[in-house]
């Protein structure tokens, strides 16, 4: 029945051909071996969705996108999200709903998925994130809103913590401090909220995203968790292919669980999620331009398969650390503890420790790229 079901369903889901680095006659474990490349994004469109039963059907943006990088080994993620609002070339891009070729413009990242039309936007966007960062992708997928409430509610929802009140009256959010369950319609307004968080900016909003996928990310990969379970596995599936727009190599099932195991034992802190390094714009300050030296270096680490960590990174506006389940310091030896015996000094040097392997190595982001891996325990940082 399973596989009838997943039949239908892969018969049903919306698909578009994302040009020469898809690869559609590649589906299952199959198109999965080696580094995997894909571009995730969140549309302002509600037109056909729950939501714009409740007033403005938003337009047709990318108003998330973010480039998903599974190392060849898959050892590592990183999850890089663009912020809307930085001015970058846009290739030449075809809008499939008229014909027409539009050229190549310098414009918002954000309006990459309108250049193309309804059917024709996620190529655009592609070409978009593939003309600043090198990296085209194989895979790509347009989640709608509804999308990410059936996926919350398909794990049993995430818990995040909250540091300060998030009240968000354009999204219908109100939370106070504590953890929190978030799912279903609750969890499309956190991911989608910018008033409730931080400064009101976009780049509060991207890291309270990162808040809630290393919550979801660590949910995910626990002992019992989403992908050791294959009957959540394929709800998984469902709720996301539902509610998506992909590229024609990802619309089968299996492909899409494959996808997703790819994460299965990876270490909590080699996924990464990171912002893309922007500074203000000096011709106007409400819009943001690339920060050259740190998006080349990560660019770079993204081409080569580097493995890289963020020790010598901050959190971004929208998130501070949970201090809430700190281990308390140890206490100094009593009479009936006594302190440990020292140990005997090594016989290397201990300027540097070495990895234990070759495969533990990996080299510092740039200090001004902010974000935070899955292991790290993190809170959302309301605006109050």
């Amino acid at each position: 029945m399973t596989a009838i079901a997943a039949g239908s369903l892969s018969d049903s889901v919306q698909s578009v051909h994302i040009g020469p680095a898809g690869k559609p006659a590649t589906t299952g474990a199959e198109a999965l071996k080696g580094a995997v490349n894909f571009v995730m994004v969140g549309s302002d469109t509600r037109q056909g969705q729950s939501e714009a039963a409740q007033g403005d059907p938003g337009t047709l943006n990318n108003d998330v996108t973010m480039l998903v990088h599974i190392s060849a080994d898959h050892q590592q993620m990183t999850a890089v999200s663009i912020p809307r609002d930085t001015v970058v070339p846009l290739p030449a891009c075809v809008d499939t709903d008229t014909g027409q070729t539009l050229p190549a413009t310098r414009g918002m990242f954000n309006t990459a998925l309108s250049r193309g039309g309804a059917q024709g936007g996620l190529n655009c966007v592609v070409a978009a994130v593939a003309n600043i960062t090198g990296v085209e992708a194989e895979f790509a997928g347009i989640f709608k809103f509804d999308g990410v409430a059936a996926m919350s509610a398909a794990v049993g929802g995430v818990d995040v913590c909250i540091a300060s009140p998030i009240h968000d009256p354009y999204v219908g959010l109100d939370l106070e401090p504590g953890t929190r369950t978030i799912e279903v319609q609750q969890a499309s307004a956190f991911l989608r909220s910018r008033h409730g968080i931080a400064t009101g900016s976009d780049l509060g909003r991207i890291s309270n995203q990162q808040v809630f996928l290393s919550a979801l990310a660590r949910k995910m990969l626990a002992p019992g968790g989403a992908l050791s379970n294959p009957v959540t596995m394929y709800k998984l599936a469902h709720a996301a292919l539902s509610n998506m727009i992909v590229s024609d190599n990802l619309k089968n099932v299996d492909t899409m669980v494959s996808l997703a195991l790819t994460l299965k034992g990876m270490d909590l802190s080699k996924i990464l999620f990171v912002q893309y390094p922007t500074v203000e714009n000096p011709a106007d300050p409400n819009r943001l331009i690339v920060d050259q030296d740190p998006a080349h270096a990560l660019n770079v680490a993204i081409q080569t398969d580097a493995k890289t960590n963020l020790d010598a990174s901050a959190l971004g506006a929208g998130a501070t650390t949970d201090t809430s389940s700190d281990e308390p310091a140890p206490s100094a030896p009593t009479p009936e503890q006594p302190a440990p015996e020292p140990e005997p000094p090594s016989t290397t040097s201990s300027s540097a420790p070495e990895p234990s392997s070759s495969t533990d190595k990996s080299t510092s982001l740039p200090s001004s790229i902010t974000g935070q891996n899955a292991s790290e325990n993190t809170c959302s940082k309301g605006a109050g």
